[in-house]
């Protein structure tokens, strides 16, 4: 599907392209919410750094591929980069990769990838002629295939945990709106601060982007988020995006007064239980190896990450 029409843009902005976007990542089988418009568009608003260059590429027209990147330190980085798992870009699954080797070619800067899935363009794309290509193991993703069963142990652990906040008065998990934001940031904060350390709500421009997408998201039918609460007062939040059959676990925090009573294990039982209520294939408690995903039984897929440079110049 990719023949002597094909046209190549490089945009400065996102402003008119948001329904094609959509088109194209709807068409997409491996986008994630995190190629969504509602996750990077107001990202982008809110984490301004360098120049953008949004790479799109058509056929007669059709939007085939698209691959937002804004410049920082002398190299190409995807929006999202830092705060988001799963960077890639947006495909039509007809689009060859290598197709994309001479639009990439033509930009002024490296390039830099990564947790790209083993099966993305941007992993098999060859690199443009005269440019060096390294490609290399990229932190892996912990992913529970669903429908799954938990091990005894962690049953019987879900169960008593389940049972102690029954007891202290807080509610069941329960599915609650966007709005929730303003409470998942401040139990996130103030659970970091426990430890010692900011959090990364420390940043003013997380907030102010997760105000935006949140809505967005849940628009888009894309955003699973999970609340417990003692009276009035919101006690836990985890925020799990989904789509296409698949569920990412993305941020969650609780009131550190309630530690001892395991509201994390409930809300990530629940949220694994929902998942496959909705007939995901996937839980995705995307990158880091803390110990408790291993023992809901996820396992590491992993991801791989790519640069590209440009040939060296020289100096005359």
């Amino acid at each position: 599907m990719n023949g002597p029409r094909m046209q190549v843009e490089y945009l400065s902005n996102a402003r008119g392209i948001e329904p094609e976007w959509w088109d194209l990542w709807q068409r997409d089988p491996a986008a994630t919410p995190f190629q969504s418009p509602a996750w990077l568009v107001p990202w982008r608003r809110h984490f301004r750094d360098g120049e953008s260059v949004i790479l799109s590429m058509r056929e007669e027209g059709r939007l085939l591929a698209l691959l937002p990147l804004f410049a920082r330190e002398g190299r190409f980085l995807p929006w999202g980069a830092g705060p988001t798992d799963r960077l890639d870009g947006v495909f039509d699954p007809h689009l060859e990769p290598d197709s994309l080797s001479d639009a990439l070619g033509r930009l002024s800067l490296p390039v830099e990838f990564f947790q790209l899935r083993s099966d993305s363009p941007l992993t098999h794309a060859h690199a443009p002629e005269g440019w060096r290509a390294e490609t290399s193991p990229a932190e892996s993703c912990a992913v529970l295939s669903l429908p799954a069963r938990p091990s005894k142990k962690m049953a019987q652990n879900l169960r008593y945990c389940r049972r102690r906040a029954a007891r202290a008065g807080i509610s069941g998990p329960e599915r609650s709106g966007a709005t929730e934001i303003e409470a998942l940031a401040d139990l996130h904060t103030r659970r970091w601060r426990l430890r010692g350390e900011a959090g990364i709500f420390a940043d003013a421009r997380m907030l102010g982007w997760l105000r935006e997408a949140f809505p967005a998201l849940e628009t888009a039918n894309l955003l699973r988020l999970h609340t417990m609460r003692a009276g009035a007062e919101t006690v836990a939040a985890l925020c799990v995006l989904t789509a296409k059959q698949r569920s990412y676990y993305y941020i969650g925090g609780f009131a550190p007064e309630y530690a001892r009573l395991g509201l994390g294990t409930v809300l990530v039982g629940h949220a694994i239980e929902e998942a496959g209520r909705e007939g995901h294939e996937s839980f995705d408690f995307l990158r880091g190896r803390e110990a408790y995903k291993y023992r809901w039984g996820a396992a590491d897929q992993p991801t791989r990450a790519r640069r590209l440079a440009p040939p060296l110049r020289r100096s005359a």
